[in-house]
This record gives structure tokens, sequence and C-alpha cells, in this order.
């Protein structure tokens, strides 16, 4: 069964896991591949990254340039970046990027406008991004189960926002978690898990952000109303990705945010609990004691995960891409490497590659 790996490279196809490094074929030059994903109700499988966002219809050897618009970011920067992507039940694609806007398109990405009551909500004016200041990233953009016309937007910093009407426009819910948010999970229509750093937009201008923020994994059982982190009293509070599969929760978190993993200044762990939060057990993994988890999957009925060092802010030249699985016994273990930092997986369906 074939695996997509995104990396802070470009994207990567490998036949099977496990795998070779020299097997790894970089199948999209992109960047840094920001979203990978794919969905039962769309065609294909769409990454989102740096250079902008594509879209495969042969099981990601060939990819399709979307054209989501990218504007220029400030003059030294250059153009902006996606950052998530959205296809839903309808046939409209969404996407994010990091000034930030959300874009819609109708007919297949032949052409995009601006859902611009995005830019009316009340609290954007106090977004930022750790690395451009004043130009926050939209990380994250779902879907409610059930209920198709409802988004959920995740800015990196800038919270949580909800739309009733497809995007057209919002409702700003900022307040519930003030860290920059990463991602998003609906479980239910009204139950959803989010992870966050360690960003407070209330403080960063104070040069105090990255040193008071909370992070955490956090669970709403009101459909965003209200917010419950989970991981009360948990040192590795800087979160990138929750995972749940089978009915265990996984969570890799590290106990700074990425200003101190330029030199190893950190530490992380691997977190599972099998009754939906209530308690978490620390599990051993082979990326310890540096490497965070940014990407997991289900390949042929194992759950994998993806490590690296991000944001460092460069590739470090000694640090590379591991795949894992975990076995039967719940143990870690390497079955792949690549040459880059591997922030997203995606699993190819072979059964049904050559219908797309």
């Amino acid at each position: 069964m074939p695996l997509l790996i995104g990396t802070d490279d470009g994207l990567y196809r490998v036949e099977s896991v496990p795998f070779e490094r020299e097997e790894a074929e970089r199948v999209l030059e992109c960047g840094v591949v920001t979203a990978l994903r794919s969905w039962g109700h769309t065609d294909g499988v769409f990454v989102a990254s740096s250079s902008g966002a594509y879209r495969s219809l042969d099981g990601g050897e060939t990819w399709e340039d979307l054209g989501v618009p990218l504007g220029d970011r400030f003059w030294h920067a250059g153009e902006s970046e996606v950052w998530s992507i959205l296809a839903t039940a309808d046939g409209a694609l969404y996407a994010g990027t990091n000034d930030p806007y959300i874009y819609r398109s109708v007919d297949e990405g032949e052409s995009w406008s601006e859902l611009k009551g995005f830019r009316d909500l009340p609290s954007r004016g106090h977004w930022e991004s750790p690395i451009d200041p004043h130009y926050a990233r939209l990380r994250a953009l779902e879907t409610v189960p059930g209920r198709p016309e409802q988004l959920i937007a995740g800015v990196e910093a800038g919270g949580i926002h909800l739309s009733e009407d497809g995007g057209q426009t919002w409702i700003d819910r900022r307040e519930t978690i003030v860290d920059d948010v990463h991602q998003i999970l609906p479980i239910t229509e009204d139950v959803w898990l989010a992870t966050a750093g360690y960003l407070d937009i209330n403080l960063e201008n104070l040069g105090l952000g990255h040193a008071v923020g909370e992070g955490g994994l956090h669970r709403t059982t009101d459909g965003g109303e209200t917010w419950t982190r989970l991981d009360q009293g948990n040192d590795f509070s800087y979160i990138r990705c929750v995972f749940v599969h089978d009915g265990t929760v996984f969570f890799c978190g590290g106990e700074e945010a990425p200003p101190a993993w330029v030199d190893d200044d950190h530490e992380v762990a691997l977190f599972e609990s099998t009754n939906f939060g209530r308690d978490f057990e620390r599990v051993s993994f082979p990326g310890e004691p540096h490497e965070i988890i940014e990407a997991w999957a289900v390949h042929d009925g194992d759950v994998i995960c993806g490590s690296g060092l991000f944001d460092v802010p460069d590739q470090r030249d000694d640090v590379d891409g591991r795949i894992m699985r975990r076995t039967d016994a719940g143990e870690y273990e390497t079955v792949g490497r690549v040459g880059a930092n591997v922030g997203r997986l995606e699993v190819i369906d072979s059964g049904s590659e050559g219908e797309r």
C-alpha cells in the first residue's frame, strides 16, 4: 500500500512500509508540506505547501497546481504560503494562507474567491505569528461532522473561529484558547480536540509570549463554546498533533517551543490514552529525546507516525525524517527514513488508484 510523506523538502512517495531510504521518491518539489489530505467524498489527494496547493488524481505520482492566490506578505518575504486545505462534500475547495486569508473554489480549483468575512473578525488585529509578526497562519480548516455548512478555522496565533454558512460569515472564538492553534480534530458534531503551542498573543509584544503560554491538548463537548485542557500538569505541553485510532488517543509534546530546538535545548515525550484523555501514559519511541512527532496515519491496519526537528529555522544536516510503526505489543520501531523532517502522512488506497 503506497504512502505519501510530506517533509520540509517536498513530498515523497514509497510503495510499501517498511522501506529503505533510497526507495523514497520525491514526487513533488513544493518546499515545506503544510497539509496532506484526502477525503472519501472527493477524488484525489491534496497538498498544501510553502509554494502553493496541489492535487493528484493518480495516487500521488503526478500533481496539478491548483492556483491558490498567493499575495505578497511584505516587501522582503516574497509570496504568502498555503497552510491548510479542505474539500467538502458539496464539491467546494477551501484554502487558508498565512496572511491569513481563506479562499474558496466551486469549480475544482479553476478559479478562487476570497471569503472576505474572515477579515471582519474582531480579534484579527491581535493575530500574530512567532516567525512573521502580524502575519498569522491559517493552520487548520475543518468541517463539523453532520454539519456540512459549519467550518472551523484554527489560527496560529489567533484562536479558533467558526462559520455556520460555508465561510461567508464568522464567529470569533479567540478567547476560548489564547495560545497558537496547531490542529483541530472534530470527533462528532460537538466533541472536538485541539492542540496548541506556547505563543500567548496577549503577551508576545512584551517579549513574554513563549515564556508564559499554556499550550496543551484541549477538548470541547459543546461545539467550540468552551474548551477544557486534558493534559493539565503535563510538562510536555507544546503539542503539534493529536491522533485517535481504535479508542486510543496519541500525542507527542515538547517541553519547550521551537526556539529551544535549534541546539537541542529541549526534550519531548509521547503519550497514549485509552480512556479518551482521563489518563495518559508516557511511552518510549525511537526519536527520543528530541524529535517531535507531527504526523500520524493507519497503514495496513498499523498505526504509523513521522517525526523530525521542525522550525529550527533551517533543516539540519544531522537530523533525518523518521517513519515509525506501532507494533501489536505497543512498541514503536523505525520503518523508514527520508532526508528531511516528516510533518505529514497520507496512505493511498491502492485498490482505487487506477480509478482516480
